[in-house]
């Protein structure tokens, strides 16, 4: 998956801390102030999902102000699919990133939300080895096996650092913090998405939709493990780009 593989330039170097830092500080400075064009609209996401989501719940599901999960959110604004819903529609939520520079980051320019340092485990495993990706801190992940196909395929794709990071059970971060279901679970893992969404206990906690890293469609024209398991949960396929799904709960839309 290459979601957020577009911002590299504007990360060069950022998990050092410097030269990605300072010319995201420049950008986030002015990004306010410019004027948007009249019949334009506003996204934060990387290839348009948060608009689609945004009016989706806003309009069709009647939820003013959205509640969120953001599993993996890393950057507090760039390529982020809850910003649009933190600043546009009062929304608010947890945010949960590993990464200690995104953390840092997301807590000074998300502080309506919680941020949690850790990532989300699929079994009872506390911790896990967490690949640092050099030059491009979007792709870090905990899925050995994502890094050995990325190894293979991608030249230029180098692991900078490995280390212990925390692991946490989604239902438990989500009884701890929001205490009922999110409106929107979105995630963005690096080639866990599947496995961290069938561990969220539907019975308790039901989003009204869900991102993921996933095409719900594969190359074949079958679907992919993540539609076929949400369908069989009452959810439906509504929306997606090239690299990012949405699924809605389909007893929410009879509403």
């Amino acid at each position: 998956m290459k979601r957020r593989e577009f911002m590299t330039g504007l990360v060069a170097g950022a998990a050092a801390g410097v030269g990605g830092r300072m010319t995201w500080e420049r950008f986030r400075k002015d990004a306010p102030g410019q004027p948007i064009p009249k019949h334009a609209q506003l996204s934060f996401s990387a290839m348009g999902e948060d608009i689609g989501m945004y009016h989706a719940l806003k309009e069709r599901l009647k939820i003013e102000k959205p509640t969120y999960m953001d599993v993996g959110a890393a950057h507090p604004i760039a390529a982020n699919n809850t910003y649009l819903l933190y600043r546009q529609a009062g929304g608010h939520g947890v945010l949960v990133e590993p990464n200690p520079m995104f953390v840092e980051m997301l807590r000074r320019d998300r502080p309506n939300d919680i941020t949690v340092a850790a990532g989300i485990g699929v079994d009872e495993v506390k911790e896990a080895d967490y690949y640092e990706v050099k030059g491009n801190p979007w792709l870090n992940t905990f899925s050995a096996e994502n890094v050995k196909e990325r190894q293979k395929t991608e030249p230029g794709y180098t692991i900078e650092r490995v280390t212990k990071m925390p692991l946490l059970n989604i239902n438990k971060v989500i009884e701890e913090h929001l205490g009922k279901s999110p409106d929107l679970l979105s995630t963005d893992v690096e080639g866990l998405d599947y496995a961290i969404i069938k561990t969220l206990d539907l019975q308790r906690f039901r989003p009204a939709m869900i991102c993921a890293e996933d095409s719900s469609t594969l190359d074949s024209g079958e679907p992919s493990d993540i539609a076929k398991y949400l369908t069989a949960n009452g959810y439906i396929p509504r929306g997606g780009t090239v690299y990012n799904a949405v699924y809605v709960d389909k007893e929410r839309l009879k509403g």
